[in-house]
């Protein structure tokens, strides 16, 4: 894989679309203002306004995002008639109710339990439970992925190229920056901006490069 390539292709589709991203991200920095404001006691005492509580402000914010990108692969797929497409829309249909029903949360519980997982690395055992389950269905779109990017043409693998490197960003944020969080007790404010705030970001940058698909290759 070429990441300068990769780049490359993202950074074209955030020209093209500039001001919708532009939107998306003062909207995201809004809620990191909010969250701000709220943590030093600035605004009154609405919880809804933290970026870590469940069903917040910015939570309903994300899986509208995340909506909007399973229904622009869903036109994609109708369009282009490849397997592929219709995984990533899967894919990001998985991660809306994953981030609103807590899927992961509820099965990691459940696993930790089972397995009696014990803590370590400042970890508790319900973070490894997690692990499991995001791992396990991370595992199952991965063949899924495999399977159909021996059937698609060129422009499907190099879009799928990038949407993946997009994913790995999301990850690095959702995942490891979270880990990091609990497993450093220090500065939690600032890891749960720099935790949340990338994911944020990162999201729009995703739904910025699916809108781009839709208007300028896939319907051209």
């Amino acid at each position: 894989m070429n990441l300068k390539e990769v780049f490359a292709d993202i950074y074209k589709s955030i020209i093209a679309n500039k001001s919708f991203l532009v939107l998306l991200v003062i909207t995201d920095f809004m809620f990191l203002i909010l969250h701000t404001l709220y943590v030093h006691n600035m605004i009154d005492g609405n919880p809804y306004c933290s970026l870590e509580l469940d069903l917040g402000y910015s939570e309903f914010y994300q899986y509208m995002k995340e909506f909007w990108i399973f229904i622009l692969f869903l036109f994609i797929a109708q369009k282009k008639k490849y397997l592929i497409y219709l995984v990533w829309a899967l894919f990001f249909f998985y991660l809306l109710l994953d981030d609103s029903l807590a899927f992961h949360e509820n099965y990691g519980k459940y696993l930790k339990d089972y397995f009696e997982i014990q803590p370590r690395f400042n970890l508790r055992p319900q973070d490894f439970g997690e692990i499991l389950v995001s791992f396990s269905v991370g595992f199952v779109f991965l063949i899924l992925f495999i399977f159909s990017y021996l059937k698609i043409d060129l422009e499907g693998k190099k879009i799928t190229k990038n949407v993946f490197v997009l994913v790995l960003l999301l990850v690095f944020f959702g995942i490891f920056i979270d880990l990091l969080h609990i497993a450093i007790p220090y500065h939690s404010n600032r890891f749960t901006l720099v935790e949340d705030g990338g994911e944020m970001f990162v999201m729009s940058l995703i739904l910025c490069y699916v809108f781009y698909l839709n208007k300028e290759v896939i319907i051209k």
